[in-house]
């Protein structure tokens, strides 16, 4: 039997309780709404503003007369590969919502050029107010931060903004107003990465944040606490060699307590599936989320741990790179817990999956190398990656921090995760 919390198949926390489900019937749409904890509809109360805000940069474009950008704040101008970034974006309702539009975000550099990209669509209020749920006149500040790409090319870039309803992008009403680009995007804001663009890409960097005392998590994949909401995303993971190419749409958020280390990993996937069923199995030729621990970065004694879609672990301890696999193998780690949360149905190869979230609590008592209580300001070393096999077609990979080098265990690349201590208060989280 298989170590960790039962499998739950429910929605994932990776869509949001607010995102919304279209019911497709008879030539119409409805839509099943999530019903909001408390937590969340405080969350959204504190975001639908009383008055007008005055942001740092003022945009005013209108969308199709739905909704008017009316502006928003950077925390800076310039950035390195690996930074958080977080923008507020200012939007007012000129009607009430009616369709079910979605906002897009781009962050771009040069154009053709993958590693001058990033996607970040997103629904407002780390996604629990959908667009359609806005009534005239509410203006609500919408803040996304996100993890610039590690490889992201050094150079000027873009924020663009818009709205896009399935396959068509909403046009700007005021175009002479406002600046828009030939793709007809609302160009939001200048930023500048730095950098040498012939420089590897830089290791990535994450943050951890704190549980309040008292503060509790229950593994079962939901990742619905209050405390995850406090904890920040990382960037969708990228090609593991570094060249841009595109890879399985992963994220992940971390907390930690004095005794242990939560991991919270979402993938996108639209075939969910692992027919591994017992512990320590080769969990790594088929569909897996793995995480690797070198935490004092000193390149020895360090873990490699497992789980795929079906909630099967592997756990590994290697004296040093790639020490024998058997002996690694042998360990396990006392006191490891996980849970998998599917949206979807796992091993069910001809239906449409949307995705999973793994959930893990890693106790530091067993991690080499890590300072025992946990403390605020202390960085671990670590890498994370992911294994997707889509049907019919061949394995693919997306790694936290690229090793450059085809070695998952290239100790020298594994990225940095910086404990945040309780006082410091995390940004909010798109």
């Amino acid at each position: 039997m298989v170590p960790g919390l039962p499998l739950s198949r429910l929605s994932s926390p990776g869509l949001c309780a607010g995102l919304l489900i279209c019911l497709l019937a008879a030539g119409c749409s409805e839509h099943l709404e999530a019903t909001l904890t408390p937590a969340q509809q405080k969350r959204v109360q504190a975001h639908l503003l009383d008055a007008p805000p005055s942001p740092q940069i003022k945009i005013g474009a209108v969308i199709e007369d739905q909704i008017r950008l009316i502006g928003l704040d950077l925390d800076k101008r310039s950035y390195t590969p690996g930074e958080p970034l977080t923008v507020t974006w200012y939007l007012e309702a000129l009607q009430d919502g009616r369709e079910d539009n979605m906002i897009f975000v781009h962050l771009q550099g040069p154009k053709n050029n993958a590693r001058a990209w990033m996607n970040l669509d997103h629904h407002p209020i780390e996604g629990l107010w959908p667009l359609r749920k806005l009534k005239k006149g509410q203006i609500v500040k919408d803040v996304q931060t996100f993890t610039i790409r590690p490889d992201f090319l050094p150079g000027e870039a873009h924020l663009y903004w818009g709205l896009w309803r399935g396959e068509r992008r909403l046009k700007i009403s005021n175009p002479d107003a406002v600046k828009v680009d030939s793709e007809g995007r609302v160009i939001a804001a200048d930023i500048k990465i730095l950098g040498d663009p012939k420089a590897k890409p830089a290791l990535t960097t994450a943050t951890a944040a704190a549980l309040a005392e008292g503060e509790t998590i229950t593994l079962d994949g939901k990742l619905d606490e209050g405390a995850w909401s406090r904890a920040v995303w990382t960037s969708y993971w990228t090609d593991p060699r570094g060249r841009g190419a595109p890879a399985p749409k992963t994220r992940a958020r971390f907390l930690w307590s004095a005794t242990h280390l939560y991991i919270g990993v979402y993938a996108e996937d639209e075939d969910v599936w692992s027919e591994f069923t017992d512990r320590d199995s080769n969990t790594w030729e088929q569909e897996v989320i793995e995480v690797f621990i070198d935490a004092d970065g000193d390149r020895k004694d360090y873990l490699e741990l497992q789980v795929t879609p079906a909630n099967v672990i592997f756990d590994a301890r290697f004296a040093k790179h790639r020490s024998d696999l058997a002996t690694a193998r042998a360990w396990n780690m006392e006191g490891f817990k996980t849970a998998v949360h599917v949206d979807g149905t796992v091993n069910k190869r001809d239906d449409l999956d949307r995705g999973y979230t793994v959930e893990m609590a890693i106790p530091v008592a067993e991690v080499p190398g890590a300072k025992a209580p946990i403390s605020g300001g202390q960085s671990w070393r670590v890498n994370l990656f992911r294994w997707d096999a889509p049907k019919g077609q061949r394995q693919v990979s997306s790694a936290f921090s690229p090793p450059i080098v085809p070695d998952f265990h290239a100790l020298n690349r594994f990225g940095r995760l910086k404990m945040m201590s309780a006082e410091t208060a995390s940004p909010k989280t798109p």
